[in-house]
């Protein structure tokens, strides 16, 4: 389930306006969301690599990569191209990070240029490392494309699995008296997990203390983020 954007919202304020901090206004609290949440989850990804180096919970409640991975399986797409031009295909608009690419039945396998260079110089028939139509090598060509070796053809079917950028949130509001008023119609709430809206919280808060020049709530967001991670690492 999302993290609703005005549960958010009124608890920041809530606490930015506690002490009559400062007021973050909705277009600051949008920009700061938006930030809160791709460190969220990027973050994802570098608890996920340093779980794979501890030893394993067999309990799936409690394990930390068991746990990003549910976190991160509502982002994990597929997407079948088959507008492939001389070996380079497009990826996805939305692709935040790459995970799996299949040419047809087979699974590619990821080089770097590099690497790319000195596999195929080595010409098809001397070397077994030589890539081949039923263990295909791809390499980054740029942020937007990937090169597939052998080249398939153009109207080969490659399939793409990727994990997708987060839909980027906003608190959608009228005007009335003066003030900001919740819109749920023009709104975008967070894709992630419910679980995370003390994160959020946290997290814009200590975003904000930068931008409303109030060190004090940054400190709070700070304190908050500190608590939750001695929770979870206790």
């Amino acid at each position: 389930m999302a993290v609703n954007i005005n549960s958010v919202y009124q608890k920041v304020l809530a606490i930015s306006n506690k002490e009559q901090r400062g007021y973050i206004t909705p277009q600051e609290f949008n920009l700061l969301a938006d930030r809160a949440q791709n460190e969220i989850y990027e973050n994802y990804f570098h608890q996920a690599k340093n779980s794979n180096a501890k030893i394993k919970d067999d309990d799936t409640h409690t394990d930390i990569l068991e746990m990003i991975e549910a976190k991160l399986s509502p982002f994990l797409k597929s997407e079948t191209n088959t507008n492939i031009s001389s070996g380079i295909m497009t990826l996805p608009t939305d692709l935040y990070k790459l995970d799996i690419v299949k040419v047809g039945t087979n699974l590619a396998t990821e080089v770097n240029k590099k690497e790319e260079h000195y596999i195929t110089s080595l010409g098809e028939t001397g070397s077994v490392l030589y890539p081949k139509t039923s263990r295909p090598i791809f390499t980054r060509v740029s942020s937007t494309t990937i090169r597939i070796t052998p080249s398939p053809n153009d109207n080969a079917s490659c399939t793409v699995t990727y994990y997708k950028e987060p839909t980027t949130p906003s608190f959608g509001y009228v005007v009335v008296s003066e003030k900001a008023l919740y819109n749920s119609n023009t709104s975008v709430d967070f894709e992630l997990a419910s679980s995370e809206e003390e994160q959020l919280v946290s997290r814009i808060l200590l975003l904000s203390g930068t931008i409303i020049k109030q060190p004090d709530i940054a400190q709070t967001g700070a304190a908050f983020l500190q608590q939750k991670n001695q929770e979870q690492n206790s």
